[in-house]
């Protein structure tokens, strides 16, 4: 059976698979007041505290507790590797996926000991309404859901139509509300023939006429095969 999600699974990436995402370099990061949205179990919080980097995570699940969350990242992470494993499609490297399932882990526990130790930094709300004031941050880096988490008949990830083309342009409109400086991974779609994933160009079209710059930054992360179109959306608020 095709892989697919039937929910937003509690993954989260290292730091290093983040800056390569989002085309950082650390250095510059140091003067920003960054927002991960959604954080989910990232390890880019933790690691950026320990830098000294003025960086909060909201996710919808930081209302539980740390042993919850760490009981649902180990299941939910083992399991959607068992499904990927499973699928002939994508499950044809074992090495790889077990790798590749190390790297959640390790964030995973990076991401609980930040959680207990500076709960002020790990926020509840969710995307399409977050619970800061405008211009609260410089950097909105947002992963993983935004496009990822389409329907699969869009280049998604998910059977069914959980957010539509309308939620995507609610989302990115709240991330620059809050954010002078939003950048979105991934842009490709996951399914059929590589190609840009379909909510892009509507995406940028409506971003533009609302008067803000959009463009795409090459991605130094490598997930898969996934190498054409393995770019961040980089949007930059206008002034209008």
């Amino acid at each position: 059976m095709p892989f697919s999600l039937d929910h937003v699974v509690f993954f989260g990436r290292t730091w290093d698979e983040s800056m390569g995402m989002y085309a950082l370099q650390a250095p510059d990061l140091g003067p920003l007041r960054i927002l991960d949205c959604p954080g989910g179990p990232d390890g880019l919080v933790s690691e950026g505290l320990a830098r000294g980097l003025d960086i909060t995570a909201v996710d919808p699940q930081y209302d539980n507790s740390p042993d919850e969350l760490e009981r649902r990242g180990r299941r939910e992470i083992h399991e959607t590797v068992e499904a990927w494993i499973a699928d002939p499609e994508t499950g044809d490297n074992l090495e790889r996926m077990r790798g590749y399932e190390r790297l959640k882990i390790e964030a995973l526990e990076s991401f609980i000991d930040a959680f207990r130790s500076h709960p002020d930094r790990y926020v509840t709300g969710q995307l399409p309404s977050l619970p800061f004031e405008d211009d609260s941050f410089d950097l909105v880096l947002s992963g993983h859901l935004l496009f990822a988490y389409a329907a699969r008949k869009h280049g998604g990830l998910m059977e069914k139509e959980a957010f539509d083309l309308e939620f995507h342009l609610a989302s990115i409109r709240e991330l620059l509300r809050v954010g002078r400086e939003v950048r979105l991974f991934p842009t490709y779609a996951f399914f059929g023939p590589h190609r840009r994933h379909e909510f892009i160009e509507p995406v940028l079209e409506v971003v533009r006429e609302e008067g803000h710059d959009a463009d795409f930054l090459p991605s130094r992360w490598i997930q898969d095969e996934y190498t054409d179109f393995n770019d961040t959306l980089r949007i930059r608020k206008g002034t209008a």
